[in-house]
């Protein structure tokens, strides 16, 4: 007889809130920022400084305030800190996102997918972001993101890390136009699940949108 093991508990999933980054956030991304460098840090050979802590220069600079067209979101869940994006524009008419982060008790979830797909849908138009080969989670989700805000429109190539020869290339997604979508209504969950997609439960979102005012809005380069 087979005796079922049950899994590990599941916080709750739903709802899935972005929330602007402003300066009161930054021990808060700090601190997420160190989870999320930890789990780059395999792939990518980094070591902690003398005192347990990981550089995270992306992130700080994040509030330096260099590039206006920058914007970050605190992803929260049930109303619990859960992870955070912060994208900036390409130069080119188009957005890159450039970091992305879902603490693990969430993920494979919905909850990564539900935001993703919030955050360029707020933005409609052309979308990039970087990944590592030897991350297959990261290529099998960001094909599932761009395959439900574009179809199968999207692209994917290989182009070197600037000034680090010795690493594997990176892999760039295009996706060449993202509709919209009212950030402050629900996402319907049929618009994010991608056929074969292990999601077991997909939320919904709102967003709180960045301030505009610019003392109030925090930037990165």
């Amino acid at each position: 007889m087979t005796t079922l093991v049950p899994g590990p508990p599941r916080p709750p999933v739903t709802p899935v809130e972005l929330v602007a980054l402003t300066r009161s956030d930054r021990a808060v991304l700090s601190n997420l920022g160190q989870l999320y460098r930890h789990d780059l840090s395999e792939g990518m050979a980094l070591l902690p400084n003398p005192d347990g802590t990981f550089n995270n220069r992306r992130l700080d600079a994040f509030f330096v305030a260099d590039d206006p067209s920058a914007q970050g979101w605190l992803i929260r869940v049930a109303g619990q800190t859960a992870g955070f994006v912060l994208t900036r524009a390409d130069g080119t008419g188009g957005q890159v996102l450039g970091d992305f982060f879902v603490v693990r008790a969430l993920r494979r979830s919905g909850v990564g997918l539900t935001a993703a797909t919030a955050v360029m849908r707020a933005t409609p138009g052309r979308w990039t972001l970087g990944f590592q080969d030897y991350n297959p989670g990261a290529r099998s989700f960001w094909t599932r993101v761009a395959t439900a805000v574009a179809g199968h429109t999207w692209t994917l190539e290989h182009q070197p890390v600037p000034g680090k020869p010795e690493l594997p290339p990176d892999s760039w997604l295009t996706i060449p136009a993202v509709g919209s979508v009212d950030p402050g209504d629900p996402v319907n969950p049929g618009d994010l699940v991608y056929p074969g997609d292990p999601v077991d439960h997909v939320g919904q979102v709102t967003a709180t949108a960045p301030a505009t005012d610019p003392s109030a809005v925090d930037t990165w380069p």
